[in-house]
């Protein structure tokens, strides 16, 4: 009597039991030997992908037993949900065209672990053609394999431009965690004997971003001192083990880079666990090494970004806000100054006689003078002012939380620095400037092109009055 295949066919679902008619193609005794013998697992499951047949490999590698699995969708198996959903659009439905495909895929055990693996799998057809089932088979990835996925999905982080840099590297760390199976991953930036954490993946929640640590009280300061990645499995049985961040976090495991940015170290990527590891290989610190160098081109992209939206907010000559910037920092501080109801005002300023300094010590003359005059505006200043360049010799103050009274002791401030501070217009000459200003508050429901003409107009009449004076928009 010829042995049979025993597909256990219930799955818990009356309206819906699995069916795998495809099989019944084929000597049950020979698929039983065939799948019983293979060292990858097999799972066989029927059209609404529930699991009717799983091999002796299966529950080795999975750690379920085969009631386990009997009956449930094979979303059972997938790390993550929506590799499942995926897998459903792209091999697991009746409308695929192909047979078996090869693939690699992120499963979860019963105890929770996570593992890579070699999957190859497709649609089954009865003798009729007709779709009747899926098929997989599924081996655990060797480590080069294993590698080899990261760097796709590395590079695949990096070239996705749905991305900020931010979340690159956020993605990045929980790659690089996933990948060394440590959990807790941190991006940190190194400020004298601070660390400071900018990016983590912590499970537990104990380490987030802008949490500061004493350098060294972590085993990052290992890393920087040796000046390339270090890595250790078990600290407990090493040298480190009357370390601070051992006695103090129990971290077991660690595997950390410094980050250089522009030449400079900037900070360390680094993996841990409070569970030992599988000693450390050459190719992991190599792949540690890769892993710090692309988050210190992100960093270094997003300083290069920086300095150039800086840039393109700031007057060239003398480093204050440019038109463009002052006139945003203006319309916010009219929407911050109506919501809270307090005072604010605008000072506009113009140098007296300038074109006078252009004709005598020439347009370097005149941008030396320039600069003198934005550095005082900056000292006198409070921080929460700002001052700005709107072109040729015409400044701007913001004076948020201002009434009139406050803005014309700024003004008169002003006024008595430049009484005694001349200007430097060549490396032999200095004079003394005077400036004409006009000064306006904001009214109720005021927006910025009437304020501005209003304070244009009182910059105007100073100017015509004599100069050297401040005139106040009137009501």
């Amino acid at each position: 009597m010829s042995k049979r295949i025993n597909f256990d066919m219930s799955s818990g679902d009356k309206d819906e039991p699995p069916s795998i008619a495809g099989l019944n193609a084929f000597s049950p005794s020979l698929l039983a030997d065939i799948f019983n013998q293979l060292p990858e697992a097999v799972v066989v499951a029927d059209m609404s992908r529930r699991v009717v047949y799983a091999n002796p490999a299966t529950e080795r590698l999975f750690g379920y037993c085969r009631s386990e699995m009997i009956g449930q969708r094979t979303s059972l198996f997938y790390a993550h949900s929506e590799d499942f959903n995926e897998q459903g659009e792209q091999r697991y439905n009746p409308n695929v065209n192909g047979g078996m495909d090869n693939y690699r895929m992120s499963y979860r055990c019963a105890d929770g672990s996570v593992f890579l693996a070699h999957t190859c799998g497709g649609l089954l057809r009865d003798l009729e053609g007709k779709p009747s089932g899926y098929i997989a088979l599924v081996r655990p990835s060797r480590p080069m394999e294993k590698s080899i996925d990261t760097l796709q999905r590395l590079h695949a982080i990096s070239a996705n431009p749905a991305l900020d840099r931010g979340a690159r590297i956020d993605a990045i760390l929980a790659l690089g965690a996933s990948h060394f199976d440590l959990p807790l991953a941190i991006q940190s930036r190194i400020d004298g004997e601070q660390y400071l954490v900018e990016h983590c993946v912590s499970p537990d929640g104990a380490v987030v971003p802008g949490a500061r640590f004493d350098l060294p009280g972590t085993y990052c300061v290992t890393t920087l001192r040796a000046g390339r990645p270090v890595g250790f499995h078990h600290t407990a049985q090493s040298e480190l083990k009357k370390h601070p961040c051992y006695l103090n976090f129990g971290l077991e495991s660690y595997i950390g880079s410094p980050i250089h940015v522009g030449g400079r170290v900037y900070g360390t990527l680094n993996f841990s666990s409070p569970e030992p590891c599988s000693p450390f290989t050459p190719d992991d610190l190599i792949f540690m090494q890769l892993l710090a160098d692309t988050v210190g081109h992100e960093i270094h992209e997003r300083e290069m970004n920086d300095q150039l939206r800086a840039l393109a907010r700031t007057d060239e000559l003398t480093g204050l806000a440019n038109r463009r910037a002052i006139m945003e920092t203006l319309e916010w501080q009219i929407a911050r100054a109506r919501r809270s109801g307090l005072p604010l005002c605008v000072l506009s300023m113009d140098l007296d006689h300038f074109k006078q300094v252009n004709d005598t010590w020439g347009h370097a003359g005149g941008d030396s003078a320039l600069r003198a005059f934005a550095r005082v505006l900056v000292r006198s200043c409070r921080e929460v002012d700002r001052c700005g360049r709107l072109g040729g010799e015409e400044f701007i103050m913001v004076l948020p939380d201002t009434d009139l009274d406050g803005g014309r002791a700024v003004a008169e401030r002003l006024y008595d620095t430049m009484a005694a501070t001349p200007l430097q217009v060549s490396d032999q000459d200095r004079i003394t400037m005077t400036f004409s200003a006009g000064l306006a508050l904001l009214r109720p429901e005021e927006t910025v092109a009437p304020l501005l003409h209003r304070v244009d107009a009182a910059l105007y009449q100073a100017k015509n009055s004599g100069r050297n004076r401040l005139c106040v928009a009137g009501d």
